[in-house]
């Protein structure tokens, strides 16, 4: 393995946008996988399949989230071990990932059933909806194995900077999807069924792909790799995988509740604001496709600069990819406020709720400027593996974000949710900055 490349000097705006833009790419792929299957449903289906279709795709939503830190594991772990000149310990991380994902997904299912009751409890539909949920997700939880496996794989590439094998495996995986829910969605006529089923193979094809590209990356790397089961299972390596994760799950549990939350006081308000809001909320979804690309760039390159030692290259990737984000983020927003009339008629028709709209569009137009640093500071936390302090600020975030939210919820309306989104997104970036200081005096020498 040849000596790791990060220094100062070799982190540039083009290396950054060489990671970011093949992440753009892939994640906009990612809308159009659901819009064929809606599409299909829509066709051959009845209303009651349609929106089984959508709490049951919004259940694998929820509880794969949940297990996301097994990508951003993954890659800030391989980033290190890269910078560190590690070839084997590349190699491991992937390894003691897959397994971690493969444990997992064996509990998710032989726990199918009550995950199944909970989701129907929580996601209130009605008996045709609930029926076809249920028929949607005894299929697709099969596929868990596969969707929790692609994110140790899609993590490990992520962490060498090798984002345009994230972009080919999304899609492979995309146009497998696409292809097989046509085939039995639409041509043979198995309608929902079809639409589940191609789901869990065009996640097993890319998993196959992707497991087919590291292996040849894993020549390359150390050719002489064999796995070694006591490697693998060490009790130190497996703690502070297990360690990292649990950090990483607690925030994103927190995270996700927070939206959630967002959502739950949207809806109290009334079915005309929650309408508003799902159609605002647009704006934000949008940007994140392409913010996350300048944030695992973040990710690669921190974490790569903290398995070196080299605390000029940490900072300098952290403040680089930063000021590309914020740019990016900034003009995202100008360009949503100055388009907001014509883009609010594309997402809806209904004229109450393009009016009511439009009162509170500055607010969405400028949320990508106002969530970028805290988007951003989670791939630099992730990428130096800062699992601790990024929990930490969460849980002090949740802290004081929810009753601030109920009070500016109650006392101003929408605008006050509004408000609450922007102050999450304050809260989160005051706090993590707060970390940051002691997150960078830990770079000191090459990770062991």
């Amino acid at each position: 393995m040849p000596p790791p490349m990060i220094r100062a000097d070799t982190i540039t705006g083009p290396r950054i946008l060489a990671i970011a833009l093949p992440v753009v790419l892939s994640n906009a792929t990612v809308p159009l996988q659901g819009a064929v299957d809606t599409a299909i449903i829509g066709n051959v289906g009845t209303q009651g399949a349609l929106s089984g279709v959508g709490i049951g795709a919004a259940i694998f939503s929820i509880v794969f989230m949940a297990f996301n830190f097994l990508q951003m594991g993954c890659s800030g772990l391989t980033a290190q071990a890269l910078g560190a000149g590690d070839a084997r310990r590349v190699l491991d991380t992937l390894a003691r990932t897959l397994l971690i994902a493969l444990a997992i997904a064996a509990a998710l299912v032989a726990l199918q059933m009550p995950i199944l009751a909970a989701s129907q409890r929580f996601f209130e539909g009605g008996a045709e909806a609930q029926a076809a949920a249920a028929r949607y997700f005894d299929i697709r939880i099969w596929g868990a194995p596969f969707e929790l496996a692609n994110y140790a794989v899609l993590g490990w590439f992520t962490g060498q900077e090798m984002t345009r094998r994230v972009f080919q495996h999304q899609l492979v995986t995309t146009l497998s999807n696409i292809a097989l829910s046509l085939l039995f969605g639409l041509w043979l006529g198995w309608g929902l069924a079809g639409v589940a089923l191609a789901t869990v193979l065009a996640s097993g094809t890319g998993l196959a792909y992707g497991l087919w590209l590291a292996r040849a990356q894993g020549r390359r790397l150390d050719a002489a790799w064999r796995p070694d089961r006591a490697r693998l299972l060490r009790r130190d390596e497996l703690l502070r995988v297990m360690a990292l994760n649990r950090d990483i799950f607690i925030r994103t549990v927190l995270l996700t509740l927070s939206f959630a939350w967002i959502t739950r006081l949207g809806a109290q308000a009334g079915d005309l604001t929650l309408a508003v809001n799902v159609v605002l909320w647009q704006f934000l979804a949008v940007s994140a496709y392409g913010l996350d690309g300048f944030a695992m760039a973040a990710e690669t390159l921190v974490g790569q600069a903290k398995g070196a030692g080299d605390r000029a290259a940490f900072r300098r990737a952290a403040l680089l990819s930063s000021l590309w984000a914020g740019g990016l983020a900034l003009a995202l927003s100008v360009l949503f406020y100055a388009l907001s009339g014509p883009l609010v008629a594309v997402l809806t028709d209904l004229p109450e709720v393009r009016a009511a709209a439009m009162l509170y569009v500055g607010w969405a137009a400028f949320s990508p400027a106002a969530g970028f640093a805290a988007f951003q500071l989670d791939g630099i936390f992730v990428g130096a593996t800062a699992s601790a302090a990024m929990r930490n600020a969460m849980i002090l975030s949740a802290l004081v974000f929810f009753p601030l939210s109920v009070w500016l919820a109650e006392s101003f309306g929408n605008h006050g949710i509004w408000a609450a989104v922007h102050a999450m997104f304050a809260l989160r970036a005051a706090t993590m900055l707060l970390a940051y200081p002691g997150v960078e005096r830990g770079i000191s020498a090459p990770t062991a």
